[in-house]
């Protein structure tokens, strides 16, 4: 998942900075940062950003970019906001190119990669689940946490395999061989953690749930 500087031509590598100001800027300006702060959650929020930048720096693989670990940034969606996850998700991975674990280099792609795209993804399932489905508790727990979460990491994954097959980093049969055909082996953990953690906070701390309503999915059940 950790795209690799060197492996990047020049021309995306640079030309991506950009779009990756033109996207985090009008974040963070817009970032709901005053509901943390009324509602006391500064320290959960830096918290699971720690958490994520944790997961982020543990990672396997068997070639420099096609890698796996954790990603947790549908925990940071649906207990924060679309918003807030991206700018905390984008805020652990400054945290990791300070500390030498990503390349300074490579901050847009992996940016876009790994924050931006992933919580985008949570947040649209978790609408249309919102909308199609019914309210209900395992509803979210199951569909919203557990396959979103594994979805989400899904499509980073083979995003991350077509970028690095269309650049020529490596050949596809490699890619194919080598990193998606193990894929469900991260999704799954994904999903399960991710389930388990919303579970514990929907039951015991809802009110550091954003996404979640108790009149929506207690009430009247």
């Amino acid at each position: 998942m950790n795209v690799h500087a060197s492996l990047l031509p020049p021309l995306l590598l640079w030309g991506l900075w950009p779009v990756f100001m033109l996207v985090i800027i009008p974040v963070v300006l817009r970032a709901p940062w005053s509901l943390l702060f009324e509602n006391r959650l500064q320290p959960q929020f830096v918290g699971c950003c720690g958490l994520v930048a944790l997961a982020w720096s543990m990672s396997a693989g068997v070639q420099p970019g096609l890698e796996f670990h954790l990603l947790g940034t549908t925990v940071l969606t649906l207990l924060f906001g679309r918003m807030l996850a991206i700018a905390g998700a984008t805020g652990a991975l400054v945290a990791l190119s300070v500390l030498g674990f990503y390349e300074w280099q490579a901050l847009p792609v992996n940016a876009l990669l790994l924050a931006v795209l992933p919580v985008l993804t949570a947040h649209v399932i978790g609408y249309y689940a919102y909308r199609w489905l019914p309210h209900h508790l395992f509803i979210y727990i199951f569909v919203v946490a557990f396959f979103g979460a594994m979805f989400a990491v899904a499509v980073v994954l083979v995003t991350s395999s077509a970028l690095h097959a269309a650049i020529g980093a490596y050949p596809p049969g490699l890619i194919w061989r080598d990193y998606l055909m193990v894929m469900p082996l991260v999704m799954f953990p994904e999903g399960f953690i991710t389930g388990m953690i919303m579970t514990m906070c929907v039951v015991f701390r809802p009110e550091w749930v954003r996404t979640f309503d108790d009149r929506d999915y207690l009430m009247d059940k």
